[in-house]
């Protein structure tokens, strides 16, 4: 009894002290690794921000440069072609010419010249002015002539705001001669200059400037212009509105124009693909209007590119804490060794609360993918609502406006043709009116159902909107589309709806685009709206297209 209980003795003691030291162990540890772990992450979290700053810093810092080198081109223009005013009134002046010199000369109504004096343009000319009469004898831009007498009559001598060019100099016959030019004259020298400039400057990571020109800064569609776009040569002087968005659904034209409207400048993302390149990513972009111009001077970053560059810092810090630690466990190591065959009398002991441990962790998996599976369908239930109709069924107009622009996309790539029938139920005010809208619902419920048995799998039909569907067709050409159209024009003509006692039968009509290389999906649907309407006001219960009524 005394040898056993000894031995109790001693294996408490034991295990006493080993779990003292193993407490000790964790109480320095475990603030120790938290508290480096927390330093590590600052660091990481602090280096990832002043990245970030840099590189916004830098987008900032580059688009001051252009719009800088831009306000030094269009002052040098401006001071270019006084000089050579002022250098060509000299020469003219010198020359001892007269009036019917200059006309003659200059004017292509009577000049046998093949050729314009040298700084000719629109809103730049040439004018020869009577003082005694006060009247302008000649110009050859006779638009400009009342801005020119009020400049006269205030016996302007040199550059003014309505004439930033202003020339005098004196003929033989003792009239004056102009060279002017307006500013807006001015401003399209220097706009073709700075574009040059502008598209071929290239920084790392495939950065670049582009520029949009605002024509309307209310917004809208074809508020402005696509002036340069190194990453979309070809679609360069194309009208932009601030209805589109990006495949992610921003309206980055909108909130650039509010923001340089609003505070000059303005820092955005959207996703937009890589130069030379189909990859979609999302970019950080700064904008900042340039007003002499009605300009929006803009560059950007791809956030990948960053990430790229924040992932290795955060990999070398990850690395020296991983140092640490090594070195605090190898110490923690060396210690552990002292108390071995204390962990070997424990060992069953271990093994039973590990087992335990590991069946509590499986009911909290399990319990855990449970949740995970309601939340899937949740979210499934969500998709769904979120991209279907939820009278008629189809998809909706914002799930239609996803696949079409796919179909778009992929034809671009591939020169694939398909369609786009644009329906709407003719009276169906007259239907709502009549019977009401429970009616109304059941004749767009009967007509969804009509167009969803009628079309091919691999076509879509979707509610547009109101009493308008939208389908649309992959691989048809129009003469198939308009074969199409026509079969769901009469199906819907030859069927009886029923709402309880009543009967109704009613008709549809239809418009018919084919898309073609450079159409975008919005061009489709303008053009498929303008046939159905055609076919509206000429008859209704008709197939219109750009081939004609079928």
């Amino acid at each position: 009894m005394e040898r056993l209980a000894r031995r109790k003795i001693r294996v408490f003691y034991y295990a006493t002290s080993f779990l003292a030291m193993l407490a000790l162990a964790v109480a320095l540890s475990v603030p120790y690794f938290i508290s480096v772990r927390k330093q590590f992450d600052a660091m990481v979290a602090e280096s990832k921000a002043r990245i970030f700053g840099e590189k916004k810093d830098a987008l900032a810092e580059r688009v001051e440069r252009v719009i800088a080198e831009i306000g030094v081109i269009r002052e040098t223009v401006f001071t270019e072609y006084q000089t050579l005013a002022e250098a060509q009134c000299s020469l003219l002046s010198t020359l001892k010419m007269k009036t019917p010199d200059i006309i003659s000369s200059f004017d292509p109504k009577v000049t046998k010249r093949t050729t314009r004096f040298v700084l000719h343009n629109t809103g730049i000319g040439l004018a020869v002015y009577n003082r005694e009469k006060q009247k302008i004898l000649w110009t050859d831009e006779e638009a400009l002539v009342p801005k020119l007498l009020e400049a006269f009559k205030h016996a302007q001598q040199g550059p003014s705001e309505e004439f930033p060019v202003w020339a005098v100099g004196n003929l033989a016959d003792n009239n004056l001669i102009v060279i002017f030019a307006i500013e807006d004259a001015l401003n399209e020298i220097a706009k073709k200059r700075s574009i040059a400039i502008v598209r071929s400057l290239r920084f790392p990571l495939n950065q670049y400037v582009w520029i949009n020109g605002i024509r309307n800064y209310s917004g809208g569609p074809g508020y402005a212009v696509r002036v340069v776009h190194p990453s979309m040569t070809g679609d360069e002087e194309v009208l932009l509105s601030t209805e589109t968005a990006d495949p992610a659904g921003n309206l980055s034209y909108k909130e650039e124009l509010e923001g340089v409207l609003k505070h000059g400048s303005i820092y955005f993302s959207y996703v937009f693909k890589k130069l030379n390149s189909d990859e979609l990513s999302e970019k950080l972009a700064y904008a900042r209007l340039y007003k002499p111009f009605d300009w929006v001077v803009c560059t950007g970053i791809h956030t990948d590119d960053m990430l790229g560059i924040v992932a290795k810092r955060e990999t070398d810090f990850n690395n020296a804490f991983k140092k640490q630690v090594s070195s605090y466990a190898r110490l923690i190591f060396i210690i552990s060794l002292l108390y071995i065959g204390m962990i070997l009398i424990f060992e069953r002991r271990l093994t039973s609360m590990i087992n335990l441990f590991i069946d509590k962790l499986m009911e909290d998996e399990t319990a855990l993918r449970e949740e995970k599976n309601k939340l899937d369908y949740a979210y499934q239930e969500l998709q769904r609502v979120a991209y279907s109709d939820f009278l008629t069924g189809l998809v909706n107009r914002r799930a239609m406006y996803e696949r079409l622009e796919q179909e778009v996309s992929r034809a671009q790539r591939e020169d694939l043709n398909f369609c786009v029938i644009l329906a709407d139920i003719d009276h169906f005010k007259s239907i709502n009116d009549t019977y009401g809208h429970d009616t109304g619902d059941r004749v767009l419920k009967a007509i969804a159902g009509i167009f969803s048995q009628h079309i091919r799998a691999e076509d879509s039909a979707s509610r547009w909107g109101g009493e308008e569907f939208l389908i649309l067709t992959p691989s048809l050409r129009l003469d198939e589309g308009l074969v199409l159209a026509e079969r769901l024009r009469e199906a819907v003509e030859k069927t009886t709806i029923y709402d309880g006692d009543i009967t109704i039968n009613t008709t549809v009509t239809l418009g018919v685009v084919a898309y073609s290389q450079g159409k975008t999906f919005d061009s489709l649907i303008k053009e498929a709206d303008f046939y159905l309407y055609a076919g509206k006001k000429l008859q209704r219960n008709c197939v219109m297209s750009s081939a004609s009524s079928a």
